[in-house]
């Protein structure tokens, strides 16, 4: 009987046994892989200059490391936590070691509410006039002599989109793309032609290019454009009114309002905005005419990254613009006038396209630029067409 009690120790013995080894071998694996899985990541913590901010943790704390001590220090509060104190603006790492040997690693992002950083701001404004990207205009000239049943010589023409000023031959001049001439050999026989394509004269055009610097959360604003008169009344009588005026701002008008977060993000506001008068539309007051405007306006809210790029595109005016010209009292008169009267009308699609970047600014320029533009010896930049070859290749 003791014998047999003996094997059956033995039999349920072994596997416990196996079992506890298996375990401990996987232990140093966990712990390993849970290190390496906080190494490889830093939480964000965020505290102000001047507070303190407690970090709960799972577990008993053992010991904590601060990087730069200058930015912020950290100190073990009790079992299970620990207290973070912010000193100084900046970015610090730090490290809490737990009961087991597991850490976890901290990004601390410390920042000074009356230490406000400067933002850079760029912006571009370009239009693009999709109809003019699609015209394609052509002056031509031709005559011809000798012909069968042609007792002398006919010439004709057409200069309907007026490439050059019109004349006999064709004006070559900065206006025109292309050119083609044909004479026959005997004489009797030409036709010049000039062509205009609006595609590489370019369909658009930058309309302003700021750059404007701001203190973080203040505002910034930029205006190209003028104003014209509003007269308002504010009083009147049997024989008199009582005006004042106010005046009205039209053009390309850019408002910025960016806010620092942290070193790695701004929450920026853009309300760009670009208007014309409309003199279509106008109204007569007092003998003042007062225009319509014609406005495209956006306004946007979003968080980037310093260096980063915002584009806003989409934002379409469609104008159309119609032209009649007539002789004096033949135009007028009822079905007759189709003769005497020709009509024309034109679309106008516009695309507004804004492109803004924001960056932190450190410090400002220290010395006065020279020569600034209209001195001496100033050179205006100059575009480059394409980066230069390098050397020794073929």
């Amino acid at each position: 009987m003791v014998r047999s009690n003996m094997k059956r120790k033995g039999r349920a013995g072994m596997p416990t046994a196996l079992v506890a080894i298996l375990v401990l071998g996987l232990v140093p694996h966990f712990l390993s892989g849970k290190t390496a899985e906080a190494a490889g990541s830093a939480f964000p913590l965020k505290v102000m200059v001047g507070q303190s901010l407690v970090l709960e943790m799972p577990r008993e704390v053992t010991t904590v490391s601060i990087a730069d001590a200058k930015i912020a220090d950290a100190a073990v509060g009790s079992l299970k936590s620990v207290v973070v104190n912010g000193k100084a603006a900046g970015v610090t790492s730090l490290v809490v070691w737990e009961e087991g040997g597991t850490y976890t690693l901290y990004q601390v992002v410390c920042s000074d509410a009356g230490v406000r950083q400067q933002v850079l701001l760029k912006c571009k404004v370009a239009e693009v006039n999709q109809s003019k990207a699609k015209e394609l205009g052509m002056d031509w000239t031709a005559f011809v002599r000798s012909a069968q049943h042609l007792d002398g010589a006919l010439a004709g023409g057409l200069f309907a989109s007026k490439v050059e000023t019109p004349a006999d031959p064709l004006l070559l001049g900065p206006n025109t793309d292309g050119f083609l001439a044909y004479r026959k050999t005997d004489g009797n026989f030409q036709f010049l032609t000039t062509l205009q394509i609006l595609e590489e004269n370019g369909a658009a055009r930058v309309l302003a290019s700021p750059n404007l610097v701001a203190l973080s959360g203040d505002s910034a604003s930029f205006l190209a454009g003028g104003e014209f008169p509003v007269p308002i009344a504010q009083s009147a009588n049997a024989n008199s009114f009582a005006f004042t005026i106010e005046w009205k701002e039209y053009g390309v008008k850019l408002d910025f309002v960016p806010t620092v977060l942290d070193s790695q993000r701004i929450r920026l506001y853009v309300a760009p905005e670009v208007s014309s008068p409309d003199y279509n539309r106008a109204v007569v007051l007092a003998g003042t005419v007062i225009p319509a405007l014609l406005t495209r306006r956006i306004e946007t809210t979003v968080e980037m990254k310093p260096g980063e790029v915002l584009v806003i595109g989409g934002v379409k005016q469609t104008e159309e613009i119609k032209n009649t010209r007539k002789v004096p009292i033949l135009g007028d008169i009822p079905l007759l006038n189709i003769f005497f009267k020709h009509k024309s009308s034109s679309l106008i699609e516009r695309d507004l396209v804004i492109v803004v970047s924001a960056e932190l600014v450190g410090q400002l320029a220290t010395t006065w630029p020279s020569p600034l533009p209209g001195e001496p010896g100033y050179d205006a930049p100059k575009t480059q067409s394409a980066a230069p070859a390098p050397k020794g290749g073929k």
